[in-house]
This record gives C-alpha cells, structure tokens and sequence, in this order.
C-alpha cells in the first residue's frame, strides 16, 4: 500500500474502537504531541512514570557505543544492535511524560546525536505504568 501521508482505518474486533493503524507525520515535534494524545485517550495517565524507550542511528559502531555510553552515565539504560547496515542504539527510562520533558528530550537527544555522528529516531513509551 503506498504512502499517502494519511491515516488508514482498520475495521474494529469485538468491543473495540475505531483506530487509526497508521499515521505519518513530517514534523517530528507535532509527532511527538500525537503521541501523546493517543496515549491520553487509551486512558494514560502522563503522571504515571513508563518506561519510555529512544531510538539512534549511527552508521558506525564506535558512534553508535558513544551515544550509548553518554546515555548510561545520564541513568539510561541502553543497548547498542546491529540493524541492517546500520547500529541501532536504544535508550529506556522510566518517567512521567509531560509535553515540556518530551520536548527537551528531543533537543537533548536531536544535540547529541549531530554530534556523534547519529541519527535521533525518535521514541515509543508504554502504555501500562512501569
């Protein structure tokens, strides 16, 4: 199917909702706040810390294991893969999410990975509490 950069609907099961299956946003900032609304309306309380994860790219190792070992002296828990032909970096931590830390947690992130030669991806976070 190909892009439109428009939701698909996908039919409900038994007592669920309508939901979107897919949804691309250019913007990476209003990305992050549809986020957050869609976890508002499963019924989330942002209040509640998550686990909440970040994703990095970098196209070499040793870059990829900087931004890695940066994050870990920051409390993150990370680990280094290797995806395609690329390194993946994952970054969890547990936090209330709130639009402010979200947003300060992509400069921070976006910051780091230019330095390092990376890619910041982006994140996902639990639904259930952590």
């Amino acid at each position: 199917m190909p892009r439109t950069g428009k939701a698909v609907r996908m039919r409900p099961g038994p007592g669920e909702e309508e939901v979107r299956a897919a949804e691309r946003i250019d913007d990476p900032r209003a990305a992050d706040a549809k986020v957050l609304e869609h976890l508002e309306r499963l019924g989330c309380d942002p209040a509640e810390p998550r686990e909440v994860r970040h994703f990095f790219y970098a196209e070499h190792r040793g870059d990829a294991e900087t931004v890695a070992d940066r994050l870990a002296r920051d409390g993150w828990a990370t680990r280094v893969d290797e995806w395609d032909e690329a390194w993946l970096v994952v970054a969890a931590h547990l936090h209330a999410l709130t639009s402010g830390l979200v947003d300060r947690t992509r400069t921070q992130f976006e910051l780091l990975a230019a330095q390092n030669r990376a890619h910041y991806d982006g994140w996902e976070a639990d639904r259930a509490p952590g």
